[in-house]
């Protein structure tokens, strides 16, 4: 009964399979009810690729190619059965399914030389152990090797781009080779025991599953160079930003202390002690606006918040603030101020272009649940063009703007974090989500 079961086609194939794939999806992130969801999409599977089988063997006759569409349908519901169970989505889903056969499909050429090389049978004739051993331990070991020595080691890097769909199609075209290939030499049993049956071909689909994997991980290693000299020019365009606004609020501080000083000399001149004081008060409440002090855990932000609430006080900018928790405590303090000194000067440069009247600003960072939530609005009565989730910048030179909206998105990213900007109402909307559940990582 159990040989039965193990050594039905469609039980073999996508087990090898979705092991080989588990080795590039071992440190993806699971979707909510992940136990329950791979229980049920693996029955749901095995179940339509039972049904796919007996389809294809039903119009099979003397021919083989139908043979190669019945491998990439076992292909088709494994990536169905990723993306129900993984958050994982598109470009990347088709990364784990061309990487995953990739690897199944070198372990099974792996296999086919090493039986031929060694005058072993490839067949089972019915024994459970050779069954187990070819068809199902050897997949595990390799999976774990592929892991370990590929996988793992070339996590950090992910990332596609849309302009690698021609990698997509190259990875496919080599796979339909390999696995067309492989389906001629498998099945005749003229094949089976000759030099080209047993060893040149599968050779061949070997170094074809290899260059498949090693075109992938170039690809995605290019990706990553290139998104680090992205970075790297968009931080240093974004420094000279902040530099900028730090450099106005010094300036407003040199001014106000200029005119300070003839208010004292006013002051020193005033003989009524009524019209003193009321001059006193005036000058008071003048300069209480840089005795603002901010608390929030966080010396980058509350540094931020101080330097902003001076430029929003000097372009009479209406700014209300609510830090009801810590500041993402596992961040770097340099991420902090980059974060929250591009949202702001973003706030800033957009209330500039309202009416006195409404320019509003507000700020407020709360608790979630498990997660930490960055909210920011203000009045934004203009339109404003989105891509890619982003605000387009609506200034002449594209090319040398827009890096500070990127650079919120990439430590957002950075921390795992989710980034929604949208305009409501004659509002934009910055929020951002952050799992609290990193406090514990970054500490340990």
């Amino acid at each position: 009964m159990l040989y039965e079961f193990l050594q039905s086609n469609h039980i073999q194939f996508s087990f090898q399979l979705l092991i080989s794939e588990l080795a590039f999806l071992a440190d993806k992130p699971r979707r909510r009810g992940f136990g329950v969801r791979a229980a049920v999409g693996m029955a749901v599977h095995l179940a339509l690729a039972d049904i796919w089988e007996k389809l294809i063997g039903g119009i099979t006759g003397e021919s083989l190619f139908p043979y190669v569409p019945l491998y990439f349908g076992y292909a088709v519901l494994t990536a169905a059965l990723i993306y129900f169970c993984f958050e994982i989505q598109g470009m990347e889903v088709i990364f784990v399914v061309t990487s995953g056969y990739a690897a199944e499909h070198m372990c099974f050429a792996l296999s086919r030389m090493f039986l031929w090389i060694f005058h072993l049978p490839y067949d089972l004739y019915g024994d459970l152990l050779h069954l187990v051993i070819t068809r199902y331990l050897i997949y595990l070991i390799t999976a774990a090797a592929v892991y370990y020595f590929v996988a793992r080691k070339n996590k950090g890097v992910s990332r596609f781009r849309n302009s690698d769909k021609r990698m997509v199609v190259l990875s496919f075209v080599l796979l339909f080779a390999a696995v067309g290939l492989s389906v001629y030499w498998s099945y005749p049993p003229e094949y089976l025991l000759t030099g080209v049956g047993g060893l040149i071909c599968p050779a061949y689909s070997f170094l074809c599953g290899a260059m498949v994997l090693l075109m992938e991980y170039y690809v995605l290693r290019e990706n990553s160079m290139k998104r680090e000299k992205e970075m790297m020019e968009q931080l240093m365009a974004v420094s000279d930003a902040q530099q900028k606004s730090a450099k106005e609020a010094i300036d407003i501080i040199n001014m106000k202390c200029h005119d300070l000083k003839h208010q004292i000399r006013i002051l020193a001149r005033m003989e009524d002690s009524k019209a003193r004081s009321e001059y006193l008060q005036e000058v008071q409440e003048a300069v209480s606006i840089y005795d603002a002090v901010y608390h929030t855990g966080s010396k980058a932000l509350d540094y931020v918040l101080r330097e902003k609430t001076l430029l929003f006080h000097e372009y009479q900018i209406e700014f209300s603030c609510m830090v009801e928790e810590e500041i993402i405590p596992f961040m770097k303090q340099a991420d902090v101020y980059a974060l929250m000194g591009n949202a702001l000067d973003n706030a800033l440069e957009r209330v500039l272009k309202e009416k006195e009247e409404e320019r509003i600003v507000s700020l407020h960072i709360k608790s979630c649940g498990e997660m930490l939530l960055l909210h920011l609005e203000n009045r934004c009565s203009g339109d404003v063009q989105f891509q890619d989730g982003l605000p387009l910048t609506d200034k002449a030179d594209k090319g040398r703007h827009g890096f500070g909206v990127r650079s919120i998105r990439y430590i957002a990213e950075k921390y795992q974090g989710e980034l929604f900007m949208r305009v409501n109402n004659g509002r934009f909307f910055l929020d951002i989500l952050f799992p609290k559940i990193q406090q514990k990582d970054n500490v340990l």
